[in-house]
Formats: structure tokens, sequence, C-alpha cells
């Protein structure tokens, strides 16, 4: 658990040490892409629901595995509270993506394939229908909500990738990454703010209405959604 939380952590801080984020710009004219199999699979299992530098991580080995408990309790308190109203956080986006290329005149197409073993872009594709010309490939990596340390509220996050990629030859169109409400700021890549409708003060609030709850993910999804989609306009 605590392998796991410190993973997290590094995810989070993604931009905090790193070189700038370099990415890799679409050129709609010369990309000449009209039909896009959008892969599936796009979302990890499970929404977070992360306090960064929590209180008990202040106290070495025993305070950070009491934190970790702490954190994968609120975790698992606010998936079930998901589940209670039937979200399906994955059919969110992916459904959101698709209209949203639909109206700037692409054709998509869900592509179903074997479910990825790690939060990665994939490196081989699945065969696709006749007559795609590529592939999104879009892998959320966190969705759900952060705090930016005890006492502070919990706001929707999104940490994505996305990347298109040239169906016959294997050659990246777009490449870029989308994040909403990060830890620490990534120069390089599309950051967008939490929406301030969503904002809940502790655990209580998180799980006392899951319906908004829910509303908070969808909301930060669909503007991820719409972000991936402005990439390629």
């Amino acid at each position: 658990m605590l392998k796991k939380v410190i993973g997290l952590l590094a995810a989070l801080s993604l931009g905090a040490c790193a070189a700038p984020y370099v990415a890799t710009p679409y050129d709609r004219t010369a990309a000449n892409v009209d039909t896009i199999a959008l892969v599936d699979d796009s979302l990890a299992p499970k929404a977070i629901a992360y306090e960064v530098a929590s209180t008990g991580g202040n106290f070495g080995l025993i305070g950070a595995l009491v934190d970790a408990g702490i954190q994968e309790s609120r975790k698992n308190a606010v998936n079930e509270a998901l589940a209670g109203v039937q979200f399906d956080a994955e059919a969110v986006l992916e459904s959101h993506i698709i209209s949203t290329l639909g109206s700037d005149g692409y054709t998509v197409t869900p592509l179903v394939g074997e479910d990825r073993e790690k939060r990665e872009l994939l490196v081989h594709y699945p065969p696709a229908p006749a007559g795609t010309d590529a592939y999104l490939d879009v892998s959320v990596i966190d969705y759900g909500y952060l705090s930016a340390g005890a006492g502070q509220p919990f706001r929707p996050t999104v940490y994505a990738k996305v990347r298109l990629v040239r169906a016959t030859n294997g050659d990246v169109l777009m490449d870029n990454m989308i994040l909403l409400n990060p830890v620490y700021p990534t120069e390089g890549v599309v950051t967008l703010s939490p929406n301030p409708e969503y904002v809940f003060n502790n655990r209580a609030e998180l799980l006392a209405d899951p319906t908004r709850l829910a509303a908070g993910i969808t909301d930060a999804l669909n503007r991820v959604a719409e972000a991936a989609a402005q990439l390629l306009h």
C-alpha cells in the first residue's frame, strides 16, 4: 500500500522537478485524418480521493502506513458511493470524446481491445475497422478528487495522456498531456482549473451526496474530453 501512495505522489508531482514536457502538435491539414478509432479501457479502475501531505506521513514509516490506510479507506468509500449511483467514468469520457469530435467533422468508432496492464499509452494497437485513418489513445492515469493538504478542500482532478497515431504506419500525429487540478504546474501541457461548483470540504461532504460527487467527476472528464478534441481541431 505504501508503494502505491509513493507512486501516486510521483505522478501527481510530475512537473515539480522534471524538464519541460515537449508535446507533438497536430497539423490537421497535413495529417488528412477523417476516421478515428478510439482505443478502449481509457481509465484507471477506480477514482482517487487523495490528500497530499497528510499529517500521518510526517511521522516516519509507521505514520506513512497509517496515512496510507486512511487514504485507502477514503478512496474505497468514495468508489462505493459512486457505485451506488451506477457511475461509469469510462462511458462518460469516451462518449463525450466521440460526440465532441463528431461535431468537429470526424467519424469516431470505439475500438474494443484487451485491458491495459498499466495506465500507459499502448505500443501495439488492435486491428481497426477498414478505412480507419488513425488511433486516438487516451490513457487517464488518475481521476477523482484531490486535496492540497490536511484541512484543505477536495476538488476534481484528472491526469490524462493523449496520443493520435496513424493507423497505417504508427506515426505519432499528436501527443500531449491534460492535467486538471494538478498538484504542481507542468510546463508544456494542457492545464485546466477545477470547477468551483464541485468543492467538498472533507470526507463527510464527499460522501454526503453521491449524485453531486459523480457530477463533479463527470464535469471534469467532460472538460478533459473537450480539451482532447480541441487538440485535434
